[in-house]
C-alpha cells in the first residue's frame, strides 16, 4: 500500500443501490481508526470489560433469590432478530467492501499476492482504515449489544457459566486488537461468524415454525466446522507470514491465539459441570463463535 492505508482513489462516480451503499457510502469508505472515535481507547475496553464482567456475576448472585424466572415476553426474540439482521449487513457489507477494496488496489500488491492471500494476509504497515476496518469496527460494537444476551440468560434463571462471560469478553478484547494493529485473518474471521450467525438463526426461526426438523447438536457441529476452517486459515497465514513480505498485526493475532487456547480447559471444565444448552452467542477461532451454557 502507498501511505499503508487501504482507500478509495478518488470521487469517481459508483453504482447506486444498497449494496453499494455498503461499500461505498463516504462514512464507509472513509472510515479510520483513531482515539476520535467512539470505544477507541483502552481504557474504554478495560472498564467496559470488567464492568460486563461483574455485572453478570452480580446479577447472578441477586437472582438466586428468586425461584421463579423473570417473565420478559417477546425481548428475547426481538433481540435474537436485530442480531440475524445485524449479521445479515455485516456480512453483505464486509464482502462488498472486500471486492471494492481488492478492485481498487490490487496494483500495489498484485505482483507479490492473490486477492486470496490478501485477505489472509494485510500488508506490513496497513493502517486501520477504510471499507473493511468500517465492518470491522461495527462488528466489535456488535459485541457490546451481544452482553445483553447473558443478561436475558441470567433473568431467564439459565445461568451462563463463568466460561460464557470470559468468552463474551475476550471476544471484545480481540475484536478491539484488529482494530489497534491492523490484524490480518479478520476479513474471513468477520465473514465466517457473520455467516454462521445468519444460517444460525434461520435455522431456529424454520425450527419454530416448523418447516425444519430438531437436529440435536447442530450448532455445536457448525461451529466446530467454523473451528477447523479458521484453523486451516491461521495456518495460511502463518506460512504468507514467513514466506511473503510479513503480515500486519501478527502481534495481535498470536495474542489472540494464545487466550483461545489458555481459556480452553478452563471453559471445557466449567462447560461440562452443566447439561450441553445451545446459547446463541458470541465467538471466534481468533474471534467470535457460537457459545453452550
Amino acid at each position: 500500500m502507498a501511505d499503508g492505508r487501504f482507500y478509495s482513489y478518488g470521487r469517481r462516480q459508483v453504482p447506486q443501490g444498497v449494496l453499494s451503499f455498503l461499500a461505498h457510502h463516504p462514512r464507509v469508505a472513509e472510515f479510520h481508526w483513531d482515539h476520535n472515535v467512539w470505544g477507541s481507547s483502552w481504557l474504554f475496553l478495560v472498564l467496559s470489560v470488567l464492568g460486563y464482567v461483574f455485572v453478570a456475576q452480580f446479577m447472578k448472585l441477586i437472582l438466586c433469590l428468586r425461584k421463579r424466572p423473570v417473565p420478559l415476553g417477546p425481548i428475547p426474540a426481538l433481540y435474537n432478530f436485530v442480531l440475524l439482521l445485524a449479521s445479515i449487513v455485516m456480512f453483505v457489507g464486509c464482502l462488498q467492501s472486500a471486492i471494492a477494496e481488492i478492485a481498487e488496489t490490487r496494483w500495489l500488491w498484485q505482483r507479490s499476492k492473490t486477492s486470496f492471500e490478501w485477505i489472509l494476509c494485510f500488508p506490513l504497515g496497513t493502517r486501520p482504515a477504510g471499507r473493511v476496518f468500517y465492518w470491522s469496527y461495527v462488528f466489535y460494537l456488535s459485541k457490546f449489544y451481544e452482553f445483553i444476551g447473558t443478561f436475558i440468560l441470567l433473568l431467564q434463571k439459565r445461568n451462563p457459566s463463568m466460561g460464557h462471560v470470559l468468552r463474551n469478553a475476550m471476544v471484545v478484547v480481540m475484536c478491539f486488537l484488529w482494530l489497534q494493529f491492523a490484524q490480518s485473518l479478520q476479513i474471513l474471521t468477520l465473514l465466517s461468524t457473520t455467516g454462521l450467525y445468519i444460517i444460525m438463526y434461520l435455522y431456529l426461526c424454520a425450527c419454530r415454525l416448523g418447516y425444519a426438523p430438531h437436529l440435536d447438536n447442530v450448532m455445536r457441529y457448525c461451529q466446530i466446522a467454523q473451528y477447523v476452517i479458521m484453523l486451516f486459515a491461521s495456518i495460511g497465514l502463518v506460512g504468507l507470514h514467513y514466506k511473503k513480505q510479513g503480515c500486519s498485526g501478527m502481534g495481535a493475532w498470536l495474542f489472540g491465539a494464545v487466550m483461545d487456547v489458555s481459556l480452553l480447559p478452563f471453559i471445557l471444565i466449567m462447560d461440562k459441570q452443566r447439561k450441553p444448552k445451545v446459547v446463541f452467542t458470541s465467538g471466534k477461532d481468533s474471534s467470535a463463535n457460537l457459545k453452550t451454557e
